[in-house]
């Protein structure tokens, strides 16, 4: 009789997934030349959170979905911006140098006068030199003074300045402030809570910005070359955060997040589901082997290390994909084996194959994770090339990841 993979699908997936899972499984281990039936366990549709509606709406804040709705001092458009900021400090530089630079290609400066690139980081090796404590937000000189080092770095802060034509124009030096700032809270993050107050409090941010803007000679312009597109952008962004909250909850990120408290609290019943199903192939005379994507290989990971009156469930080999097992045995967080005391005998159990991707931020190495294991987990890489969150499914589309399993199956 054949042996059979059994699937533990992870968290957020209901039927569809699950099938569209099992699907591609067995048609990737049949091109793989792996004789084997699939089964699986789809606790999803009966056990998994159910998402309402009307109860999601009634736990969240108001947020706006339009664009149009939201006002130039909008907090939803600072929040928007800044978030896109402290991600790429030179996100609106990064706008500006695409415009075409003044002055036509040579952008060639007056006689006597710097070009603006040159003049731009003049400025700012001077405002390296001057800047000094107190600033507003509780953020120190030393922080702005490294921020605009390294700005004065950046090829990017040439070819925007090119673009703006004059040093001192108005959108450019606001939008090299908002960078000086933004890179100066990012290399103060520390601890969750910790570092200077204009992490937390955006009116701190804003007159740290000034302060900055304020230290340049006379600003000229308007401010509206760059200002219109890099607002437009944050109103995008705003829009976006706000229906992405709500939507997100209402698809795949409520049953998402659910499910694993739901998990961590009553998982009893989940795993009690696997474990019949487990019997139930065995009581066949099969050998089952048991693959477990995301939280469905922390449910078995925990559900093989728990003590069995009736001894070990027959299970041949265990296969995790995208885990994050091995990262909650380091938070101390799993359910049976636990960090600072011996490991029970027949823990972790093994053999056990760990499949990874390094774009998959939510799957870990396990080998090297449990002290006192020589032997018998390993951890193995799926190089998808593509970005997370889709890194976190792609495993079942990758011929390599048959080619493992069906060369580590273990022999009759």
């Amino acid at each position: 009789m054949a042996d059979t993979l059994l699937f533990i699908h992870g968290t957020g997936v209901r039927q569809e997934g699950y099938d569209q899972s099992i699907a591609l499984l067995r048609k990737g281990f049949a091109k793989a030349g792996l004789a084997i039936d699939i089964d699986g366990v789809c606790w999803g549709p009966k056990l998994g959170v159910d998402v309402d509606a009307t109860a999601v709406e009634q736990v969240l804040p108001p947020t706006l979905t339009k664009a149009d709705e939201i006002g130039p001092e909008d907090i939803g458009l600072r929040a928007a911006l800044w978030a896109e900021l402290l991600r790429d400090p030179l996100l609106e530089l990064r706008m500006a140098s695409m415009r075409p630079p003044a002055g036509g290609k040579q952008n060639a400066a007056l006689p006597g006068v710097d070009p603006a690139d040159i003049a731009l980081t003049n400025r700012l090796v001077e405002f390296e030199r001057t800047v000094n404590d107190p600033l507003p937000g509780e953020v120190k000189a030393e922080a702005v003074r490294r921020a605009a080092q390294w700005l004065t770095k950046q090829p990017l802060l040439k070819s925007a300045a090119a673009a703006a034509g004059d040093a001192s124009d108005a959108d450019l030096l606001q939008a090299v402030g908002r960078a000086i700032v933004a890179k100066a809270l990012i290399d103060s993050r520390g601890e969750m809570g910790t570092g200077p107050s204009a992490l937390y409090v955006a009116d701190d941010r804003e007159a740290l910005v000034e302060v900055i803007v304020g230290s340049f000679p006379q600003t000229k312009g308007l401010g509206s070359w760059l200002w219109g597109g890099v607002k437009a952008l944050a109103e995008g962004a705003a829009t976006y955060y706000g229906r992405d909250r709500r939507d997100g909850l209402m698809s795949g990120v409520s049953p998402g997040i659910g499910d694993i408290l739901l998990y961590e609290r009553r998982g009893g019943a989940i795993l009690v589901m696997i474990e019949e199903k487990i019997a139930a192939i065995s009581a066949q005379g099969k050998r089952v082997v048991v693959l477990g994507h995301s939280l469905g290989g922390i449910m078995m990971v925990d559900l093989l290390s728990r003590p069995r009156q009736a001894g070990p469930l027959p299970v041949t080999m265990l296969i995790t994909v995208g885990s994050q097992a091995p990262m909650l045995f380091k938070f101390d967080a799993l359910g049976t084996m636990r960090l600072k005391e011996a490991l029970p005998p027949g823990t972790p159990y093994r053999p056990w194959l760990n499949i990874y991707d390094r774009n998959d931020f939510l799957s870990f190495c396990a080998a090297r994770a449990f002290p006192g294991v020589v032997d018998g987990i390993d951890d193995f890489e799926v190089e998808s090339n593509v970005s997370f969150p889709e890194a976190h499914s792609a495993y079942f589309r990758q011929p390599s990841f048959f080619a493992k399993i069906a060369g580590s199956w273990p022999k009759p």
